[in-house]
């Protein structure tokens, strides 16, 4: 016999109401569900059964179509148009079994029909099959529900971070706006100095003015890449794509970058493994990204080598090139290269007091890889070789941008 033990899907003892005007059919039914483990109630009429629910829903209802007073089909309608006892299951207990009587139950809310004369092993079946539907019905309202309450408590969290960063890219903004007038003031204030001066100042004055320089242009730098990044997270940076010689505008740079290479005795080389022509992207952000590495391997580098591979991905859709930065340098651990493109965060506490920097222009270049349509990438040892990887598409649109 068919036992309603607990489970996943029926949870505790279910209790059944089984109406019926006829003594012999209650007590039937009453004994072989109350055998098979189901908490079991009957009633005479239809009226006893509306109040009894009243007091105390159960969890399916076994209910005879033919009754005195108040029929079958009228007590179902009744259940389904009150809140409180819609969703209980209802199977009609009925010897007419002729469609039109089955349709009529239907309509009335009824999930089901058990015919007369009762056979006890289908009565359990038909049972235990519509409390496991109910039950997994309310556990997927209830997950649904809890899933619509998550959504709206994410949106709510999100939006909320977009507000606070969207004041954050606002104030970085205004800031950063604010400090830049000074600084070009204050540069200009040493170089009107330095001129009268002349060439007769003394040794100590003019490195005093060279440091104040160097000072104020470390800020400045800090103040762009401030305002880059505010304007990046807020989805205002402009793309201005034009055509341009890649091999042309790193050759260029690398000659730039030689006297910073030479103050830690490093040497610097630039190899075109098959790049030729121009490629259309955003020039003076491809430059900057450059910059960025190169200033890196240069800073992180001494008497090391740091070599520029340009080469076309001939795979890739759409067509792109692959930059890439190689130094023989200290090198990074897995656990710095997990923080290494993050705004504000050094690779290490000791790598920031001994080299510097503020944690911006390598989370700044990655930004503006990724608004191109490409990304960068880095691969790392402990005191071995780190190679910094650019991916771009050779075709950039000013509506291109990955999310970021």
């Amino acid at each position: 016999m068919t036992s309603a033990q607990p489970s996943e899907t029926d949870p505790g003892l279910a209790s059944i109401l089984v109406v019926d005007d006829i003594l012999n059919n209650r007590k039937v039914l009453c004994h072989t569900l109350a055998s098979a483990g189901y908490e079991v109630d009957s009633v005479p009429s239809g009226p006893e059964a509306l109040k009894f629910v009243q007091a105390g829903p159960p969890d399916l209802i076994l209910l005879d179509v033919n009754m005195p007073e108040m029929d079958g089909y009228e007590v179902c309608r009744r259940l389904k148009q009150n809140d409180a006892t819609r969703e209980i299951p209802v199977l009609f207990i009925t010897a007419r079994a002729d469609t039109e009587s089955v349709v009529e139950g239907f309509k009335a809310g009824g999930v089901d029909y058990i015919a007369k004369p009762i056979q006890i092993q289908e009565v359990l079946v038909r049972v235990e099959t519509h409390l496991k539907v109910t039950r997994l019905t309310q556990s997927l309202r209830q997950q649904n529900d809890a899933l619509q309450q998550e959504m709206i408590r994410r949106k709510a969290a999100e939006e909320a971070a977009k507000a606070a960063n969207d004041a954050k890219s606002r104030f970085l903004s205004f800031i950063t706006h604010e400090m830049r007038s000074p600084l070009c003031s204050v540069l200009g204030y040493v170089d009107l100095v330095q001129e009268e001066l002349g060439p007769g100042a003394s040794p100590e004055c003019l490195e005093d003015l060279s440091r104040i320089r160097s000072s104020g242009q470390h800020l400045v730098g800090l103040t762009n890449n401030l305002l880059d990044l505010a304007k990046v997270e807020a989805g205002k940076m402009p793309l201005v794509p034009e055509d341009f010689d890649l091999v042309q505008l790193t050759q260029d740079l690398a000659r730039e970058m030689e006297p910073l290479m030479a103050k830690n005795g490093n040497q610097l080389s630039v190899i075109a493994g098959g790049v030729s022509g121009t490629i259309r992207a955003d020039r003076t952000k491809t430059k900057q990204i450059l910059l960025n590495l190169l200033s890196n391997a240069a800073k992180f580098t001494s008497r090391g080598t740091v070599t520029v591979t340009l080469e076309r991905i001939p795979e890739a859709v759409p067509a792109a090139c692959r930059i890439a930065v190689t130094d023989t340098g200290i090198g990074l651990t897995p656990e710095q290269m997990g923080l290494l493109f993050q705004p504000y965060v050094q690779a290490s506490a000791a790598t920031g007091k001994t080299y510097g920097g503020t944690g911006l222009g390598l989370a700044i270049s990655r930004k503006l890889c990724r608004l191109m349509g490409g990304d960068l990438t880095v691969v790392s040892q402990p005191n071995q070789a780190t190679t910094f990887t650019v991916q771009l598409p050779v075709c950039v649109s000013a509506s291109s941008g990955a999310a970021i």
